[in-house]
């Protein structure tokens, strides 16, 4: 039995990690959310958020590997914001398994910067994201497209 690697694709505010953590149980798989450990390691401001993101994702890429070996599915909850990098990590992920699935959520950019700006004010356990970091961030994001052909599956946030 070949183990499963799920790719949760989506911007801030779209449900990811909720639907991350759905998959976690139902598909009995070892969930990775970026944001949590960035958090649990450097706060909510990170002095230097770049470098931190990046040791986070090789931390996540090594535990990927290890939870594989066991014969773990994964969930890998980081957004994949742009082709360049859903290409990336769809040719790494196949390089550990056959079995690699987009789950792509949709969301109206309104409602996503809502709850992004909610959860910032009243939640201490979340990074800190304002206005301006959504939108800087916004511009970065291009949404995944059928033509990219990978096996994904759709999910409307509402």
């Amino acid at each position: 039995m070949s183990v499963e690697i799920h790719l949760i694709h989506g911007f801030m505010g779209f449900g990811k990690t909720t639907l991350a953590k759905q998959l976690e149980k139902s598909l009995h798989a070892v969930r990775f959310t970026h944001d949590e450990i960035m958090l649990a390691r450097y706060g909510r401001t990170p002095d230097d958020f770049k470098k931190c993101c990046e040791e986070v994702t090789q931390y996540i890429k090594n535990e990927t590997i290890k939870e594989i070996a066991k014969g773990n599915n994964i969930i890998l909850d980081f957004g994949f914001w742009d082709k360049e990098t859903r290409q990336e990590y769809y040719s790494w992920a196949k390089s550990l398994t056959d079995k690699v699935y987009f789950h792509a959520l949709v969301c109206d950019i309104e409602i996503a910067k809502s709850r992004v700006l909610s959860r910032t004010q009243s939640n201490p356990d979340e990074l800190y994201i304002d206005e301006d970091c959504f939108n800087d961030r916004l511009k970065k994001f291009t949404p995944l497209t059928d033509d990219e052909g990978y096996n994904t599956s759709y999910y409307k946030s509402s």
